[in-house]
């Protein structure tokens, strides 16, 4: 399979994402977990916080996890192999993309890297190719939480996404109307200090 060649077909993910939601929520393979959500507004930014209703399917996981560890003796990696009952597309010759088991909200994907990296690495080009093959077919947020510290509770590499909007109201991304005035400021901070 060649390395950088996309294998995703245009206009296909979205199809493919609900057929596979379907598919793993009658298997069981797909968990998802409850959460309400609110806003909370600090410095004029609005965030949207999750919380979650009930750990106790992500705990009962965990400790299945452990388990296949210590019957192994290594650290169990849920991505290799993957769930097939989980599978949605191959991206590229280096990414899949499945489903995310432990869902707080429908349809969020991972994007995973086809061997073993770690997850605190550094992203390459063959990621963002990957994950922009994905928005090609996708109106999404992409995010990618590099180790532990920040949030990754697996270390083998992965990528998220999940659709837009991200709350039934209001604006694609909460903190939407911030990254329009930096960009503003930003290209008036520019156009002031150029000459012409």
């Amino acid at each position: 399979m060649a390395q950088g060649k996309i294998l995703l077909k245009p206009d296909t993910l979205w199809t493919s994402v609900k057929e596979q939601t379907e598919h793993a929520l009658q298997c069981g393979a797909l968990l998802s977990i409850p959460t309400e959500f609110e806003f909370v507004e600090q410095d004029n930014v609005r965030f949207l916080v999750r919380i979650l209703s009930n750990l106790n399917r992500k705990k009962t996981a965990d400790e299945i996890q452990k388990k296949q560890s210590a019957r192994s003796g290594q650290e169990f990696n849920p991505f290799l192999p993957y769930e097939e009952d989980l599978f949605v597309a191959d991206i590229s010759g280096t990414h899949v993309c499945i489903l995310n088991k432990f869902n707080v909200v429908d349809y969020h994907l991972l994007i995973i890297t086809r061997s073993f990296e770690e997850q605190e690495s550094l992203l390459t080009l063959e990621d963002f190719t990957a994950m922009w093959a994905c928005l090609a077919n996708f109106d999404g947020l992409a995010f990618y939480n590099s180790g532990k510290t920040a949030g990754a509770s697996q270390r083998h590499k992965h990528l998220q996404l999940v659709p837009l909007p991200l709350a039934p109201s209001g604006t694609q991304i909460p903190i939407e109307p911030l990254l329009t005035s930096v960009q503003i400021s930003e290209l008036e901070s520019h156009f002031t200090k150029a000459s012409f």
